[in-house]
């Protein structure tokens, strides 16, 4: 039993349209925020449980995703980032299309990167845990000179269900480790730190406030 001075405020989303997606539990064991869609790690889990949730509450008009990621280029250990580029790490169609990270035959406006602003970093999804930045590709193609800034496993996939779905997409990462040979140590040791970060995040950006 809890002693009545221990409960743990809530953070309450500022209305019904608003929902937090979040991987797993332990990325955030606080769970401060009244309302937390758990997906699962990876691109299919995180597509089926996301789709799922936006069909059964068509009210949902802005998810706001928290996770951690391995931080590629430009990005420190420990800090939070606000993220607005996505990119599709694992597909390559070959001469289907004009490289890897295209699927080829969806709408143009889905079949590559997705933009939700230009104010953010870019994050890069696989279905690996990266341990080698180095062995990955640039997608200079697609990004224009610039190198993404952050690996996770799951951004991309919320970001092309939001897009096709309609609604408005929000992403923070907390770079738990630097997507090196120390990457799964340094995750499990870092890996509920950015929840105070976020928190503030809610709280600044996006009209959430404390409720008992």
């Amino acid at each position: 039993n809890m002693k009545q001075g221990n409960i743990l405020p809530h953070l309450r989303a500022p209305d019904n349209e608003t929902i937090v997606v979040c991987a797993l539990p332990s990325e955030i064991p606080e769970a401060l925020p009244e309302v937390v869609l758990f997906t699962g790690v990876g691109k299919i889990n995180a597509s089926y449980s996301l789709t799922r949730y936006l069909t059964n509450h068509p009210e949902i008009k802005r998810v706001i995703n928290y996770g951690t990621g391995g931080g590629a280029y430009k990005t420190e250990m420990g800090k939070l980032y606000k993220c607005t580029t996505f990119l599709q790490g694992d597909i390559d169609c070959g001469d289907l299309c004009d490289g890897p990270g295209i699927t080829f035959g969806d709408d143009v406006a889905v079949s590559g990167v997705i933009n939700f602003g230009d104010d953010g970093l870019t994050v890069r999804t696989q279905d690996q845990f990266i341990t080698d930045i180095t062995a990955l590709d640039m997608f200079e193609h697609l990004m224009h000179g610039n190198k993404f800034n952050i690996v996770d496993m799951e951004a991309y996939a919320l970001a092309k269900i939001c897009a096709s779905m309609g609604r408005d997409f929000h992403c923070y990462k907390y770079v738990s480790d630097d997507a090196s040979a120390e990457a799964s140590g340094n995750w499990q040791e870092n890996v509920a730190k950015g929840e105070p970060l976020f928190y503030e995040a809610l709280q600044e950006f996006h009209g959430y406030k404390h409720s008992v």
